[in-house]
């Protein structure tokens, strides 16, 4: 049985994962279709999910439904959220359908669609942080990774 080759990173902040510089190698893994794009937000604690409170955002498109590299740049060592969104049809609006997840992983519903900080936040040091995201998408009133 063949292994899958490791992907390889994306986003236009590549370069800074591929030289050692503070950032974010974010693995988004479970996408639901092949189709879309991914948004990565990286946020601080200061202004975390809030509107404008984003320090930087990167978005790719899907091209296969396996797990993604996206690279993501931070100002400095510290500490850091990622969000991530799956736009599955595109067109830049939260829609039912689309995915999401934050680094930590933690369990989302209807009514709590946004953990805090504290269950999200990665230290970053001086060279790049792996961090993974396993989206999770809406099915009926539950919301969980499309295999869970």
């Amino acid at each position: 049985m063949a292994t899958a080759a490791p992907a390889r990173i994306v986003g236009s902040d590549a370069q800074a994962c591929l030289t050692g510089k503070p950032s974010m190698l974010v693995r988004v893994s479970g996408l639901k279709k092949p189709s879309g794009t991914v948004k990565v937000a990286v946020y601080a604690a200061q202004g975390y999910l809030a509107k404008g409170g984003k320090l930087r955002k990167i978005v790719v498109p899907v091209r296969s439904s396996g797990p993604m590299d996206v690279c993501i740049a931070v100002p400095k060592a510290g500490q850091y959220a990622v969000a991530v969104h799956h736009d599955l049809n595109g067109n830049g609006d939260k829609d039912p359908n689309d995915g999401g997840g934050y680094s930590g992983n933690p369990s989302l519903s209807i009514t709590n669609l946004k953990p805090p900080f504290g269950k999200t936040a990665v230290r970053v040091g001086t060279a790049p942080r792996r961090v993974t995201v396993l989206l999770q998408y809406r099915e009926g009133l539950s919301i969980r990774p499309v295999n869970g």
